[in-house]
């Protein structure tokens, strides 16, 4: 499962309206699970509207980072890249490992307490290693995938 899902301002907002989720900046959290989730402001590259898809963008997302880095024009639904038109959708693409990070790097990790090891079993497999940081935990974006299955209509 990709890490970034587009997800499109009309859906979330009849979602808020609907009270199942809350946006507070760039945080997208999932009500019911108390799930958080970074957003990006992005769009959806749907048709053309003048020109030839010579970048190669229809049905692709862009962040509007990225946009301005190409040199296109964004406005409300359109983007104009070179002679190109195109209509676009806008959205959010939401990134759950992104907060994963934020939050490690920001909170000191508390010593764990020690505790006396016990002696292994003969033949018993030695016990699994904690995650690194910064490794992909995994379900939340598959738990943000299936909400918006869900919820899509």
């Amino acid at each position: 499962m990709a890490d970034y899902l587009f997800v499109p301002q009309s859906v979330l907002a009849k979602w808020s309206e609907q009270g199942r989720i809350a946006v507070d900046g760039n945080v997208l959290t999932i009500l019911g699970d108390n799930k958080h989730f970074a957003l990006t402001s992005a769009v959806r590259f749907l048709k053309m509207e003048a020109g030839d898809d010579t970048a190669g963008l229809l049905q692709k997302v862009k962040t509007t980072d990225a946009l301005k880095q190409m040199g296109a024009e964004h406005y409300m639904e359109s983007v104009i890249l070179g002679e190109s038109a195109y209509q676009v959708q806008q959205g959010f693409l939401a990134d759950a490992n992104a907060l994963r990070r934020a939050a490690a790097a920001s909170t000191p990790a508390a010593p764990a307490p020690k505790k006396a090891a016990a002696p292994a079993a003969p033949g018993a497999s030695p016990p699994a290693a904690p995650a690194a940081e910064g490794e992909k935990k995994p379900g939340e974006p598959d738990l943000l995938a299936q909400f918006l299955l869900d919820n899509l209509q």
